[in-house]
């Protein structure tokens, strides 16, 4: 069996966005296809420091105060000053992430001799920030707002970077939802159109733009917001993005959790069946987030197995379920050869 990619999800415990990126590649090298910045700023937290900074640039003001030790505790925001929250209020901060990394992600290229490698930009969606930052009640009536903030920087980013750059969509509201009201959750799906919005807003961006969709389920204090009892949810959210997907945009890859913050894959096969039921496009690439501190390496090859069989194919990539920021470095470290061993599983 040919060698499978492995893939970052993102975020990574580095003091500096270049000991992120050199970690990462001095780990994976030749076997990464996209090269994250790290999100060095934000990585422990993830959404809550773009949300934090978009207080102090006075977007936004506490309505509801939460403890932020778990999603369901956390400080619940409204527009500042009974203002009508718009795009051009607010400035997500991916833009200026991408400008530091472009330079850095140059450099290292060149010096290992890795063309085709590209830079990795993640970011939430527009509905995953809106629902995260001002909860159900404020979810509609703003998200507009966060959708014309987060296409903004898209298109500036690939102005600056242009085809060397993936903009990796973070769909993890809409992960949660579909596994949180599972076996309901199609209908879900489509009363608030998840799989439709995260398509639309890659239709927002420019033509040519590549990008990434990562499925996600959270990992506050490495503590999933929602866990699947089937891959279904998964699957039936996936396909849903891809039937959406604007012909004119190219879907690189698409990755799914199957582990669940400090929850290990599952062991069965009839957790994985749904998958054979997945559609993606020719040319866009799974990859499968098994990659666990718990199991032994033995046991994680069977898992790999399960997937591949379920998929009737082998992955193309594998991946941890979420970044490695909520971990320490020697456990993101142990995580990452433990990717590289599975890519080369028969």
């Amino acid at each position: 069996m040919g060698t499978r990619a492995v893939h970052f999800v993102g975020s990574f415990p580095a003091e500096s966005t270049d000991e992120a990126m050199r970690a990462m590649l001095d780990s994976a090298g030749s076997r990464l296809r996209t090269l994250p910045t790290g999100e060095t700023r934000r990585y422990e937290f993830y959404i809550r420091p773009i949300i934090e900074d978009l207080v102090t640039q006075g977007a936004l003001e506490s309505k509801k105060p939460g403890q932020w030790n778990t999603s369901r505790n956390r400080t619940i925001y409204r527009a500042a000053g009974g203002k009508k929250l718009t795009g051009d209020m607010m400035d997500l901060g991916y833009l200026r992430e991408a400008e530091e990394a472009v330079p850095i992600f140059a450099s290292l290229r060149a010096a290992r001799d890795l063309p085709g490698l590209a830079l990795q930009i993640g970011m939430p969606t527009d509905f995953t920030m809106a629902f995260i930052a001002m909860g159900v009640s404020g979810l509609l009536r703003n998200k507009k707002a966060f959708t014309d903030a987060t296409v903004r920087d898209i298109v500036a980013i690939r102005a600056l970077a242009g085809d060397d750059v993936v903009i990796q969509l973070e769909a993890t509201a809409e992960l949660v939802l579909m596994a949180a009201t599972q076996p309901l959750h199609r209908l879900v799906n489509g009363a608030l159109g998840l799989g439709k919005g995260i398509a639309q807003l890659a239709a927002a961006a420019p033509p040519g733009t590549r990008i990434g969709v990562h499925l996600c389920l959270g990992s506050l204090n490495n503590k999933a917001r929602a866990t699947l009892r089937t891959a279904r949810p998964l699957v039936d959210l996936a396909n849903s993005v891809v039937r959406h997907w604007p012909a004119d945009r190219t879907l690189e890859y698409l990755h799914g959790p199957f582990a669940a913050g400090g929850k290990p894959p599952s062991a069965e096969p009839k957790f994985y069946a749904p998958l054979g039921k997945l559609t993606l496009r020719e040319g866009t690439a799974f990859y499968a987030g098994l990659v666990h501190d718990l199991p032994t390496e033995a046991q994680q090859r069977q898992t790999l197995q399960l997937i591949e069989q379920a998929l009737g194919r082998p992955v193309d990539g594998v991946a941890t379920a979420c970044g490695l920021g909520r971990r320490s470095r020697p456990m993101a470290d142990q995580l990452m050869a433990r990717a590289n061993t599975l890519t080369a599983s028969e």
